[in-house]
């Protein structure tokens, strides 16, 4: 007899914070708005989260100088947040499901499990390219930059 488990996810409440200038992020949230199941343990998702609040945050240091908070930079507001945080969760959590689909699509060595895994590929690269989106955005920069060479 063997147990496979269900996927199915209980509410873990965990915040992770990073200073006052950035929004706290939620587990909870992550989890669901990247579709991630409860084959991925809260504490190797939270480690993830951790990496990437660590990574989105490096890249928009710039920023940190400019105002008290993320939210003060925002120029409008979008289902009642400031515009700015919701692309500072649309990076993490878009950089948060390439890395965890990543890091899962390897663990079925079957014949349908490489399939998976090649089918995972393009959704990986589109969850990199909308963290790198929200993040360009944030810093009020353009999507596509094309230089002559």
């Amino acid at each position: 007899m063997s147990f496979v488990a269900n996927g199915i996810t209980t509410p873990s409440n965990i915040t992770i914070t990073s200073g006052t200038f950035f929004p706290t992020i939620s587990l909870d949230d992550i989890r669901n708005d990247a579709r991630i199941d409860g084959s991925v343990t809260d504490s190797r998702l939270r480690q993830i989260v951790l990496e990437e609040v660590i990574d989105v945050n490096r890249l928009l240091s710039r920023l940190v100088m400019t105002a008290d908070t993320l939210a003060e930079l925002a120029k409008s507001v979008v289902d009642d947040k400031p515009d700015t945080v919701v692309l500072y969760f649309s990076a993490v959590a878009n950089g948060v499901a390439a890395k965890t689909y990543e890091k899962y699509r390897n663990y079925d060595a079957t014949n349908s499990g490489h399939k998976r895994a090649d089918e995972l590929t393009p959704s990986i690269d589109e969850y990199r390219r909308n963290k790198h989106w929200a993040i360009q955005q944030l810093l009020g920069e353009n999507h596509t930059i094309v230089e002559l060479i």
